[in-house]
């Protein structure tokens, strides 16, 4: 079939057009075109003129995601593929900017940036997903991230706030560790210097939630002692302002949050909050950024798209090390990880995986970062098949990988070494040799091939390699 592709560069504005055929060869010049109702019936009509002129039977476009500047060409091009053998995709920036690296290209312009999006199609079309449709999540996108700048914001916030507190009322430093309570802020509020809440009452602090007698009093005699270093009239100033600052930004963030988890409904939403740990707003905020549960193939996919995933780097003699990958959004990371803690309490088989990694010498946060991975699999399980978290249906699947896993780690051992049996003249390390040794005894199924147990290089490999075939 004769295919053409488009690739399009977004820039605020206006967009470059680039058109390849399948043997990524340029079939016109580069075309630029305005984000507006003209600009978007000239490239209505140009597309369909390239077609009829070159004889393309298809033609395949794609657009970076480029934070919504595409989202309006992206739109035109999946309405255009409705009377149109026209099919669009939005790519990650990442990947294609990787692959045009490898053509070692040192120009930068936006028509060479469309032509790389143009290859980027040709070589692996096959692996990217076309005319994904946007769905109603993808519109509340923009107010969770909206959300998410708005806690940023009060958590340099806070940071500010304590730096200053430390020089100015030291003493209250003792009940900040986790936050700022909120009493601690109506005190501020009322008494933003050592020197004023020295001479308040102790019933007038009483009437502050969250503070009694005996910690009026305390509080009265540690400002009367007080060590600040600042105490400036304007400080107190700067204090209370603060500290009401800070509040209303918590009640702003509250009340968003609810408008969220109120407006963003569905079944899609609802299924997740069935799973221990989500609740309206969490279920609502991984919705947004999920959108379709189609667009990962696979639950390895969707943890990919995460960054919630064991990332092992492994080379020569070095000792392998395996952590979680941390790519994509960091925030929606911070989502899971409270999901997780609220999970490991609530649900006895989230619970049990837990302490079964703790047991194994993990920290907490490990322990807890493969709960998130554990959560985000049960996620597109429940997504994929539309019906409620069950527990049991996660057990089932835990023991069949148990048995695949193992079967594929013994064949994978046995494989990397079918055209070449160890060599012992190979001049390799001495941890190469143990390695090997260790992998040989493992392969002996013969009890008088194998050495008195004192010379045997018992370690962490050969235990692995017993354990591979005694499964």
């Amino acid at each position: 079939m004769n295919s053409g592709y488009v690739g399009i560069d977004v820039s605020k504005g206006y967009s470059d057009f680039v058109l390849l055929n399948g043997k990524f060869e340029p079939v016109v010049k580069p075309v630029q075109f305005d984000d507006t109702r003209d600009g978007h019936h000239r490239l209505t009509r140009w597309l369909k003129r390239c077609m009829d002129r070159y004889g393309f039977e298809r033609l395949y476009a794609g657009v970076e995601s480029t934070g919504g500047f595409e989202d309006n060409w992206y739109s035109l091009l999946i309405d255009l593929g409705k009377e149109l053998p026209v099919h669009v995709a939005r790519l990650n920036p990442l990947t294609v900017k990787n692959a045009a690296k490898a053509s070692l290209s040192v120009q930068a312009t936006d028509a060479l940036s469309a032509a790389h999006i143009a290859r980027y199609m040709i070589r692996y079309s096959d692996e990217i997903s076309w005319d994904t449709l946007q769905t109603r999540y993808r519109s509340y996108r923009s107010f969770d991230g909206h959300i998410r700048l708005l806690v940023r914001q009060r958590s340099q916030l806070i940071a500010q706030f304590k730096q200053l507190l430390y020089s100015c009322f030291p003493e209250l430093q003792r009940f900040c560790k986790h936050g700022v309570p909120n009493w601690v802020l109506e005190l501020l509020k009322a008494y933003s210097t050592p020197q004023k809440l020295a001479r308040a009452h102790i019933k007038t602090l009483t009437k502050i939630p969250f503070i009694t007698e005996q910690k009026a009093r305390l509080l009265i005699d540690n400002a009367k002692r007080s060590v600040a270093g600042r105490g400036h009239s304007i400080d107190g100033v700067l204090i209370a302002s603060m500290a009401g600052q800070i509040q209303q930004s918590q009640q702003h963030i509250t009340a968003l949050k609810k408008t969220l988890a109120t407006e963003c409904w569905g079944m899609h939403v609802d299924l997740l909050q069935t799973i221990p740990g989500i609740g309206t707003y969490s279920a609502a905020s991984l919705m947004t950024q999920i959108e379709d549960i189609r667009r990962f193939a696979s639950p390895s996919k969707l943890c990919g798209y995460f960054g919630v995933y064991p990332a092992m780097k492994e080379s020569g003699d070095k000792q392998p090390v395996v952590r979680m990958s941390k790519k994509g959004r960091a925030a929606i990371r911070a989502t899971l990880y409270l999901c997780a803690n609220s999970a490991i309490l609530k649900d006895t088989h989230l619970k049990s995986i837990y302490h079964k990694h703790r047991k194994k010498g993990k920290s907490h946060k490990q322990a807890l970062g493969v709960v998130m991975h554990k959560l985000l699999r049960i996620i597109w399980g429940v997504l994929s098949s539309g019906s409620a978290y069950n527990p049991k249906i996660d057990q089932t699947n835990q023991q069949k990988s148990v048995v695949v896993g193992s079967d594929n780690q013994q064949k994978e051992l046995r494989s990397k070494r079918r055209e070449q049996p160890f060599d012992a003249l190979a001049p390799i390390s001495r941890i190469a040799t143990k390695k090997r040794k260790a992998f040989q005894l493992s392969q002996d199924s013969k009890a008088g091939h194998v050495r008195d147990h004192k010379e045997r290089p018992i370690n962490k490999h050969t235990k692995m390699f017993e354990n591979t075939l005694e499964n």
